[in-house]
């Protein structure tokens, strides 16, 4: 299978994309502290940048530039990078940015390269050539990506039925870049400012920061957000800090580490005997939840069912059954249905049950009490764990108390993408 993104059908984060608007924004600059000249380079934030370019030149009046850093050592240094840019237009269109920053209309005439038995688009930019690029202030980007590939451009494929934009997918192994290292960042650009943010809900694929300056201080960066630490540490890291069953995501080959919504057999259970445990004690006792729309007292029904009512209001919100581990790790399912309200408490849930903290939810406001005990997601604790300022996208609610690594510029200068490869 292939994923087709269309509208309506942009992915398991829609909460933070597309209906809180507050979601998704990247912005670089890898490491923390530091500046000052070496050889053959720059040190900023705490990494080597190479090659700096007229990128440095002043950003254009009314534009934002967005520019790439290549924080790369050693031998991989040398190796080309491609930045693909992909998002939808006021209209609704799924577009592409061009070298000279334009957003053209993805069209099924794209699909030009044969692949796996299948036409597909190259909308690959070569980051070596091209180490920044300017955009029109008032250009309209929504739900956007920005794809970085080591070696080759990702491939993509307009559908020929839906005009939807097939989009790599990890987890599909018959996807044409299954064989290629990849990343990317997720964007909004609007007439309120710029929404960004790093992401592993899907998978890691190479370390990414962000940074962001605003035309109203451009003195005063942003972030950086993201993975500072190099390729090869994080995956020998990882591979010795979660168990067998989460150890398994990481390809043999290191190509990427899958997230646990593509989970192994060996994950297919995992919540299951702590959500029944839990679900049995809420029938005895009640659950309280505080986000920030009020406090919420639930007990599970004779149906299965958990059921809150809030002080001063006549409604009755249900989560219409215990969440099987496969819709805690996606936030998907029963956790991610119903009205406006419902969906806020299944998000806490989520969040909860993923943090394990469901035990203990009035702590659900202090992240040092995340992830102590098992079963948790340990894919989403590690990258916490190695997140600059702990934060890390690595579960679709990783927002549920700001916990994801996002910013936002109302008037955006400069976005700064930083990768390593090696």
């Amino acid at each position: 299978m292939v994923r087709t993104l269309s509208i309506g059908t942009l992915g398991a984060r829609v909460r933070s994309v597309l209906l809180l608007w507050v979601g998704c924004i990247f912005v670089v600059g890898m490491g923390c502290s530091g500046a000052g000249a070496v050889a053959n380079g720059t040190v900023e934030n705490g990494m080597l940048i190479h090659g700096k370019s007229n990128a440095d030149r002043p950003v254009t009046a009314g534009h934002t530039r967005f520019r790439f850093v290549n924080a790369t050592t050693g031998p991989l240094r040398a190796t080309p990078v491609f930045a693909t840019f992909t998002g939808l237009d006021a209209a609704g269109r799924f577009c592409r940015l061009d070298r000279e920053g334009r957003f053209q209309v993805c069209t099924v005439a794209d699909n030009r390269i044969e692949k796996a038995g299948r036409t597909w688009c190259d909308y690959g930019l070569d980051v070596e050539a091209l180490p920044a690029l300017e955009v029109p202030r008032d250009l309209r980007i929504i739900s956007g990506r920005i794809y970085l590939s080591q070696g080759a451009p990702v491939f993509l494929r307009v559908d020929e039925a839906t005009h939807g934009l097939v989009q790599p997918d990890p987890a599909n192994p018959s996807d044409p870049n299954r064989d290629l290292i990849y990343d990317w960042v997720e964007f909004t650009l609007n007439d309120l400012g710029f929404f960004g943010n790093t992401t592993c809900v899907d998978q890691f694929g190479l370390p990414i920061t962000l940074t962001v300056t605003d035309w109203g201080n451009p003195g005063l960066p942003r972030g950086p957000v993201g993975l500072a630490e190099s390729r090869a540490a994080l995956f020998a890291a990882y591979r010795t800090s979660v168990t067998p069953a989460f150890a398994a995501l990481a390809d043999p080959a290191g190509l990427r580490i899958l997230a646990p919504a593509h989970a192994p057999a060996g994950l297919r259970d995992h919540f299951e005997a702590n959500t029944r445990s839990l679900w049995d004690r809420y029938r005895r006792i009640p659950l309280v939840l505080t986000p920030d729309e009020g406090t919420f007292t639930g007990r599970v029904d004779g149906q299965g069912r958990l059921c809150f009512t809030r002080p001063g209001d006549p409604e009755t919100y249900v989560i219409q059954a215990r969440p099987t581990s496969l819709e805690i790790f996606l936030c998907n399912g029963v956790l991610a249905q119903g009205n406006a309200l419902e969906k806020v408490l299944g998000a806490q849930l989520a969040a909860l049950l993923n943090r394990h903290l469901l035990e203990d939810p009035g702590h659900w406001r202090s992240p040092e009490r995340y992830y102590r005990q098992e079963p948790s997601n340990q894919y989403a604790r590690f990258w916490h764990q190695h997140g600059l300022d702990h934060k890390a996208y690595a579960f679709p609610y990783d927002d549920v108390n700001d916990q994801s690594p996002s910013l936002f510029a109302p008037r955006p200068m400069e976005v700064r993408v930083a990768f390593r490869l090696d």
